[in-house]
């Protein structure tokens, strides 16, 4: 991403954001509510609102489709096989209408065979963590707990195995114990398929157990950027070091 700048009625929303990601790399975005960061991930992703105006440059590695200026079906083509998305509510990415085995299955169709999707599916299901997958696979979204359909939103989310995966507060509607369980999950499931994070928050805490380098934002700009160790130890930014105030990081690291 290079000088991303996104603009509303009343002025900028998001001020020359420039930053990285490199293969495997798992880079947190933290900051308060209205700090851009929610708008920057969504520009990565390619689902800005149309009322909001975009300049700047934001590409794959490795690919010359420029995200900023393409159209909604080459967007269309990029998510999924090479951008994954897991967002805070789960029932918004959900079909509620269809099974989760059919929606899983749907996700995989690029790299597994209809003859082998059933088995495939529950194979999916186990790996991201949940017991009785052919019961899930089953199930309505509806049926299921929240860390349970958050479990298959990120499992849909890795099953084409994408250059990257952009997380945007997925654990906040959670309780704390389910919500340490699907960071460990994410942390494991983006090492074992390769793929790189970008993770949304707006909780120190939460960024620094699962990203190795974070970036701060605050009005719309970054503010400081650096390894988790070193922002945790040494912050140089008074929005840091407020973030850091807030949060609890008894268990971090």
């Amino acid at each position: 991403m290079r000088g991303l700048t996104i603009t509303g009625a009343a002025g900028p929303l998001v001020r020359d954001v420039s930053f990285e990601v490199g293969a495997g790399e798992r880079v947190g975005v933290i900051g308060t509510s209205g700090s851009g960061k929610t708008l920057t991930c969504l520009a990565v992703a390619g689902l800005l609102p149309a009322t909001l105006a975009m300049t700047g440059s934001i590409t794959l590695a490795g690919g010359d489709l420029e995200l900023t200026t393409a159209s909604e079906r080459e967007l269309a083509a990029v998510r999924g096989s090479r951008v994954g998305m897991v967002f805070q509510e789960p029932m918004t990415a959900l079909n509620p209408t269809w099974k989760v085995g059919r929606q899983v299955a749907g996700a995989m169709r690029r790299r597994v065979p209809p003859r082998r999707s059933a088995t495939a599916v529950l194979d999916l299901l186990a790996r991201t963590g949940l017991d009785d997958p052919a019961r899930i696979a089953d199930s309505y979204p509806h049926q299921l707990s929240g860390g349970q359909r958050q479990r298959i939103v990120l499992a849909i989310a890795l099953a084409d195995r994408p250059d990257l995966l952009v997380c945007d507060e997925p654990t906040t509607a959670l309780d704390v114990t389910v919500q340490a369980r699907v960071l460990a999950l994410i942390a494991a499931r983006t090492r074992e398929v390769g793929s790189a994070l970008l993770f949304i928050s707006h909780d120190l805490a939460v960024v620094a157990s699962v990203c190795d380098r974070i970036l701060v934002m605050d009005d719309g700009a970054i503010v400081e950027s650096g390894p988790v160790v070193r922002l945790l130890t040494a912050p140089e930014h008074d929005r840091t070091r407020a973030l850091l105030a807030d949060a609890d990081l008894g268990g971090t690291r």
